[in-house]
């Protein structure tokens, strides 16, 4: 296939808001020994790319300025150590630090994944980022297993919508958080439990209740991306021995309501994770472990990728704003259609 040397991109005017992304023109990116390049199809969209947008979230030393953590699509080039598990021609879909938004894509080879059998390149783009980030959060940290009680906050996210299903499939009790009644009937439909919609006020006496009428004393693990305005409920529900697993702090950074004498007597271990910046060691071996263990998911249709809406790449910013109206049921996806 032959490889152009320029290639369109959704680039930034300047930091701020949605109206500041637009397509461009920027050079195709070269590849190492250890990466491919992706004729990218398609590329999913998540909350943290609106924070790059507006300058919050800055990519790693050395990655592309180019927005996008995940993308599907097929291998034109291989490196030459990537050669060992990659050929030209692969549907791929791949985690990267950065440069999704466009037409291709560089990505190592140890954060590359085949696309399951069943799945569409749009339904694709939407996996690596958001079910990497909750199997990262609810396996490698929380150590789920069996039978845990599981709180996962803001569930109809693209990574809510893939804690509830991974927690599922691990064989847990899955509550979560919403806003609206829409989005309780949603999750419910993806297997949560019991559904709160926090709108309608307090939730902490009504999932103590829950958790007591199963006689449990509290939740295993709680998921949270809320961060500031939660802090002092989740104390409140979480059980002995419990893991709370901050991923993401959308209502704020501050943690003035923790109380460390509640962490003691509850026993519970507090750990804060990102996966974008994390070294190319850890991602590989993350999505080895991924594939071992909960990929068959997507086969058996246990483990479902739920795209709420796809554009093409001119409506980026429509999506955007889409994401920062919270009106997300699962994962925006951005369709990439090349000039012919």
């Amino acid at each position: 296939m032959s490889i152009p040397e320029k290639m369109r991109a959704v680039l930034l005017k300047d930091f701020g808001d949605c109206d500041n992304l637009y397509i461009g023109e920027t050079n195709v990116p070269e590849i190492k020994d250890d990466e491919v390049l992706v004729k990218v199809h398609a590329f999913g969209v998540n909350r943290a790319d609106t924070l790059q947008r507006k300058g919050l979230y800055p990519p790693p030393p050395g990655v592309t300025d180019i927005i996008g953590l995940e993308a599907s699509g097929e291998i034109v080039r291989v490196g030459n150590e990537a050669k060992e598990k990659w050929n030209d021609g692969d549907k791929v879909m791949v985690l990267v630090a950065g440069g999704g938004y466009a037409e291709y894509v560089a990505a190592h080879m140890g954060c590359v994944m085949k696309i399951p059998e069943g799945i569409s390149m749009v339904d694709a783009a939407g996996i690596p980022e958001t079910f990497l980030t909750a199997f990262q959060g609810l396996k490698l940290i929380g150590n789920i297993k069996k039978g845990d009680m599981v709180l996962i906050h803001a569930g109809a996210s693209g990574v809510g919508t893939a804690a509830i299903q991974l927690a599922k499939f691990f064989g847990a009790k899955v509550a979560t958080t919403v806003g609206t009644n829409e989005k309780i009937a949603y999750c419910k439909r993806i297997g949560a439990d019991k559904i709160i919609n926090y709108k309608h006020g307090p939730w902490v006496k009504t999932l103590q209740e829950y958790t007591r009428g199963l006689n449990r004393d509290g939740f295993d693990i709680i998921y949270d991306s809320v961060g500031k305005d939660y802090v002092e409920a989740n104390q409140e529900v979480l059980g002995i021995d419990s893991r709370w697993i901050v991923y993401s702090c959308q209502s704020g950074p501050e943690a003035d309501k923790l109380s460390l004498s509640t962490l003691i007597r509850k026993r519970s271990t507090l750990s804060g994770t990102v996966l974008r910046a994390r070294p190319i060691d850890y991602k590989t071996n993350l999505v080895k472990h991924f594939q071992d263990e909960a990929i068959n998911g997507f086969l058996d249709g246990k483990l479902t990728a739920i795209t709420d809406k796809a554009w093409p790449m001119e409506n980026i910013a429509e999506a955007h704003k889409y994401m920062e109206d919270n009106l997300t049921m699962g994962k925006l996806v951005i369709t990439v259609v090349r000039d012919k």
